[in-house]
């Protein structure tokens, strides 16, 4: 007959304790991760609710992810919200050295009537300086954008003299100018950027997720080990 006077006497509790810690383990960590990686909406929590972790003995490493600066847009982004009417408006200073009518004279200025991917120096009958008309190439939107930019820093020597420093009012111009045509040219397409920081933070959340998930492996661990190691001393 077994010896009951060493019977631990929290023995039942210290299992059912080890038994509930496991449970709450298997079952809580789901949520948990769901939480981690942005699951469960219409849960509650407004903006500046903070999601607090703890574990025993467990420390959890989480990495600031830094947000790169926005970058400027490109211009098949600004093209497409440009305004033709805006660029109209604006190109007011340009109709004081060049025509912009089908078939209308040089003046200072060659007449401007399809300039986008027009050979750049090609107008007949105007006087190109030698700086613009070693330029070569065509006048494609980018090249017109670099040119209104500022003139001089983009060909050196050529006779306009001329800055739009914003990116929005020369988009503008640039769509004004390319309706001057029988058929516009198209405006290049916009470019796809991704959402800056967004890899970075989900790969920090599976971080911190990996690391939930081995401190929750070990704890069922070692209260399986302590279970084990309670009922081999009865």
């Amino acid at each position: 007959m077994a010896d009951k006077s060493n019977k631990d006497p929290m023995l039942s509790n210290k299992i059912a304790g080890a038994i509930l810690a496991a449970l709450l383990l298997v079952f809580g960590l789901p949520q948990l991760t769901a939480a981690l990686l942005g699951g469960g909406e219409g849960h509650g929590g407004g903006e500046g609710d903070e999601l607090h972790l703890a574990y025993c003995c467990v420390e959890l490493e989480t990495e600031t992810v830094a947000v790169a600066e926005e970058a400027p847009p490109d211009l098949g982004t600004l093209l497409a919200n440009a305004s033709v009417a805006g660029g109209e408006r604006r190109a007011a200073l340009c109709k004081s050295c060049h025509t912009l009518n089908e078939g209308g004279a040089n003046a200072a200025g060659p007449n401007l009537w399809g300039v986008v991917d027009r050979p750049v120096a090609n107008v007949d009958g105007f006087n190109y300086t030698s700086a613009l008309a070693a330029a070569g190439g065509a006048w494609t939107y980018d090249r017109l954008d670099q040119y209104l930019k500022n003139s001089q820093d983009y060909i050196p020597g050529t006779a306009m003299v001329q800055r739009f420093a914003k990116d929005g009012q020369r988009a503008d111009i640039l769509a004004y100018l390319g309706s001057l045509s029988a058929s516009p040219v198209a405006f290049p397409a916009p470019a796809i950027v991704a959402a800056p920081g967004v890899d970075e933070a989900a790969n920090a959340a599976e971080d911190v997720v990996e690391s939930v998930t081995d401190a929750a492996q070990g704890a069922v661990e070692n209260t399986a080990d302590a279970v084990e190691e309670a009922l081999g001393d009865h």
